[in-house]
């Protein structure tokens, strides 16, 4: 009787168990190339101040692309701090912070 259970214990968990698929494209590694964009960005709108010194229009763009992606990283990893925390002060602070980027950005730009 105990070989009985024992036996169909294992193949409960043969039949409970799913294969793993391997996913590419995951949080980390989402954020991760952002990133990798992102200071990409940054990096030719340095080289272009250094080639073009009078015509700042394009460094301008991808200094603009650069900061956005930036923000944007760091205002969801923000969040995802603050989600951890619960607390009604770090929400509230969040919530300020993030406004005040975005509102702030759009009328620089």
């Amino acid at each position: 009787m105990n070989e009985y259970n024992s036996q169909n214990d294992q193949q409960d968990k043969k039949i409970a168990q799913k294969p793993k698929t391997k996913t590419i494209f995951n949080f980390n590694t989402i954020l991760a190339f952002t990133a990798f964009i992102g200071i990409g960005c940054i990096a030719i709108s340095l080289i272009l101040t250094l080639v073009f010194e009078n015509d700042t229009t394009l460094y301008d763009a991808f200094r603009s692309v650069g900061q956005v992606i930036a923000y944007l990283i760091c205002i969801v990893l923000a969040f995802g701090w603050v989600k951890t925390h619960k607390q009604i002060p770090w929400i509230v602070c969040y919530v300020v912070f993030v406004v005040t980027i975005v509102v702030l950005f759009i009328l620089t730009v």
